[in-house]
């Protein structure tokens, strides 16, 4: 009869890991094109203050909003 081995591995050799686990901090889990639109959006709205804020200096208001308007139902 063969020798017993003194211990028995905790997991058998094909069971074991071959790669280490996935770190989500280090992950990215937004796609590229979701962020490239929000990026796209940020520079757009800058974009248009900047062009209302140019137009105001020349006395055009391009803005919709009534500052004098009462708040609430009439």
């Amino acid at each position: 009869m063969p020798p017993q081995p003194a211990h028995r591995p905790l997991i058998a050799p094909t069971v074991q890991a071959w790669c280490e686990p996935i770190d989500g901090a280090s992950t990215l889990l937004i796609r590229p094109y979701l962020t490239a639109h929000e990026r796209e959006e940020k520079a757009r709205i800058q974009r248009l203050r900047r062009d209302t804020l140019w137009c105001a200096t020349y006395g055009v208001d391009l803005d919709s909003r009534d500052i004098h308007a009462w708040l609430g139902a009439v």
